[in-house]
C-alpha cells in the first residue's frame, strides 16, 4: 500500500491533492475501526474502509493518468452515484453521511473560501480594462451596452423558465427525509429552528462546527456580496479615470486576480473526490428521488441555454449583425468546438478572434476591442446558469422567493457575472455569491454540483457566442462589416 501510494505521488496531479487525498484515505481507514461496536460492525466498517480506499487510490493514482480531469469529476459523479446506491444496503449509511460527508462539506469550504476575493478582484480589472468611460468612443458604449442587454436577456430567460417548470418544487421532502442532510447543507437557520438538538457524532462534528470554523470567509460573514460587486465597479472605474497613475495600483489587482485564480485550480484539483463525497451522500440519504430531481435541473439549464442559444443566432445575428444564421453557424464549428471541449472563454479566444474577423468579416480592430473584453465582463450563458441554480435551490429548501428576492438574484447574477473568470468551473464558487444575495443557504451548492462539469461546458459555448455576436453587432452599426 506504501508502494501504491509512493508511485501516485510521482505520478499524480499534484503534490499537494495527492497529499491531501492520502490523509482524506487514512481518516477513512480509522473511521472504519472508530465507528463499529460490534464484531459484525467492525467487519461491516473495514469493508466500507476498504472499499472507499480503494475509491480514493484510484482518484489519486489511477484516473489521473489516464483522464484529464473534466473526465474524472464526470468518473466521480458516476461511481457516487453507484456506491450511494450500494452503500445504504449494505449498512454503510451512516458511515458515508458521517465520514465520506467531510470531503464533500470540505470541497465546498475551500472554493467558498476564496470567491468573494476573486470577484472582487476579477470586476475591478474587467473594469479598469476598458478604460475611461470618457474615451471609450462609440464602439466602446456600444458594446457594454450590448453586453448588459443580452446578460439582462439571458437571465430573464432562466428566471422565466425555472419558475415555470419548477423543476425543485415539491421536493422539500428530500430535506426532510434526512435531517443529517438539511443539517450539513444549511447548519445556521435551519438548526436554530429545531427544538432540540441531538448530540453530534464526530463525524458530523467535523463537518458542522471545526470545519466551517477554520475554513471561513470573513468578507461573506453578514456581509451582502453586491455592495463588494458595487465597490469593484466604482474602483475600477475610479482607476481607468485615472489613467498612467492608477496603472500601479491596477498591476497589484491583476497579480491578486492571478493568485486567486490560482488558488481556484488547486482547489478544482479536489473536485473529483469532492464530487463523489457529495454525489455518494445525496444518492445515499435521498436515492433516485434526488437523481429525478437532479435531472429536472438539467434540462431546464439545457433548455433555457439553448433558447439563447437560439435567440443569439436566429433572432439577434441576422437582424442586428446582418449575418444569416446559416453563415455564422457554419463559420463558428472550430468556436463551438473548443469552447465545448476546454470549457474555457480565454482559452478559446484565440480561435473566436480568428473565425470572427477572417471568416465571418467583423472589423479586425473592433474584434481585438471586444472579444478580449467580453470573454471577462460578458457571460451569458453563466448569468443564465446561476439565476436557474439559485431559484431551483430554493425551490428544494421549500423557500418561496418574492419579488425582491428574485430581483437580487437577477442583480447578482448580471453583476458577478462580469467578475467570472474564463477558467473551468469558475462558477461553481460564484454560486455562493448569488445565494447570499437572497439568503438561500451556501452550502445549497452541493445539490447542483454534481451536474456542473456537463453544463460548465454548453454555458462556455453560449458564453463566447454572446461575444462572437455582438462583434458583428457592432461591426455592422459602424459600417465596417466586410461582404
Amino acid at each position: 500500500m506504501g508502494f501504491m501510494l509512493s508511485s501516485s505521488l510521482s505520478s499524480g496531479p499534484s503534490r499537494l491533492s495527492l497529499l491531501l487525498y492520502a490523509v482524506a484515505a487514512a481518516l477513512l481507514g480509522v473511521a472504519s475501526v472508530w465507528m463499529p461496536l460490534t464484531v459484525v460492525d467492525l467487519f461491516r466498517g473495514a469493508v466500507h474502509g476498504a472499499v472507499l480506499f480503494v475509491t480514493l487510490w484510484l482518484f489519486c493514482g489511477w484516473l489521473p493518468r489516464r483522464l484529464s480531469l473534466p473526465g474524472q469529476i464526470l468518473a466521480a459523479m458516476l461511481l457516487g452515484v453507484l456506491v450511494g446506491l450500494l452503500f445504504p444496503a449494505l449498512g454503510g449509511a451512516v458511515f458515508v453521511r458521517e465520514y465520506l460527508g467531510i470531503f464533500g462539506r470540505l470541497f465546498i469550504l475551500l472554493l467558498t473560501f476564496v470567491i468573494l476575493p476573486l470577484i472582487f478582484v476579477s470586476v475591478l480589472t474587467g473594469t479598469a480594462g476598458i478604460g475611461d468611460p470618457a474615451k471609450l468612443g462609440s464602439v466602446g458604449a456600444k458594446s457594454l451596452i450590448y453586453y448588459c442587454c443580452t446578460t439582462a436577456l439571458a437571465v430573464i430567460v432562466g428566471l422565466s423558465l425555472v419558475n415555470i417548470i419548477r423543476p425543485g418544487a415539491g421536493r422539500e421532502a428530500l430535506i426532510q427525509r434526512s435531517a443529517p442532510v438539511e443539517r450539513r447543507l444549511a447548519p445556521g437557520e435551519n438548526e436554530a429552528a429545531e427544538p432540540q438538538e441531538e448530540p453530534l457524532s464526530i463525524g458530523m462534528r467535523l463537518q458542522e462546527k471545526i470545519l466551517p470554523a477554520i475554513i471561513r470567509n470573513p468578507v461573506m460573514a453578514g456581509e451582502n456580496p453586491l455592495v463588494v460587486i458595487l465597490l469593484a465597479l466604482v474602483l475600477g472605474a475610479a482607476l481607468a479615470t485615472l489613467g498612467p497613475a492608477g496603472e500601479p495600483a491596477l498591476r497589484v489587482f491583476q497579480s491578486l486576480d492571478k493568485a486567486f485564480i490560482t488558488i481556484i485550480l488547486w482547489v478544482m484539483r479536489l473536485a473529483p473526490i469532492g464530487v463523489f463525497a457529495l454525489m455518494t451522500c445525496a444518492v445515499s440519504d435521498l436515492g433516485l428521488v434526488y437523481m429525478v430531481t437532479l435531472a429536472k435541473y438539467f434540462c431546464t439549464v439545457m433548455l433555457g441555454l439553448s433558447l439563447h442559444f437560439c435567440l443569439l443566432c436566429l433572432v439577434i445575428c441576422p437582424l442586428l449583425g446582418g449575418v444569416s444564421p446559416r453563415r455564422f453557424l457554419r463559420h463558428m464549428i472550430p468556436v463551438f468546438q473548443v469552447a465545448f471541449s476546454t470549457s474555457s472563454s480565454s482559452a478559446t479566444l484565440p480561435v473566436s478572434i480568428e473565425c470572427v474577423s477572417k471568416r465571418v468579416g467583423a472589423d479586425r480592430d473592433i474584434t481585438h476591442f471586444m472579444l478580449p473584453v467580453g470573454a471577462t465582463i460578458n457571460m451569458d450563458g453563466t448569468a443564465l446558469y446561476l439565476t436557474v441554480a439559485a431559484v431551483f435551490i430554493s425551490q428544494v429548501y421549500g423557500m418561496d422567493l418574492g419579488f425582491q428576492q428574485q430581483f437580487m438574484i437577477f442583480l447578482t447574477a448580471i453583476l458577478s457575472s462580469v467578475g467570472t473568470a474564463g477558467i473551468p468551473g469558475a462558477s461553481i464558487g460564484l454560486m455562493g455569491i448569488v445565494l447570499a444575495s437572497a439568503g438561500i443557504p451556501v452550502e445549497g451548492i452541493a445539490i447542483v454540483i454534481g451536474v456542473d462539469r456537463l453544463l460548465d461546458m454548453s454555458r462556455t459555448v453560449v458564453n463566447v457566442t454572446g461575444d462572437c455576436v455582438g462583434v458583428l453587432v457592432v461591426s455592422r452599426s459602424e459600417g465596417k462589416m466586410s461582404a
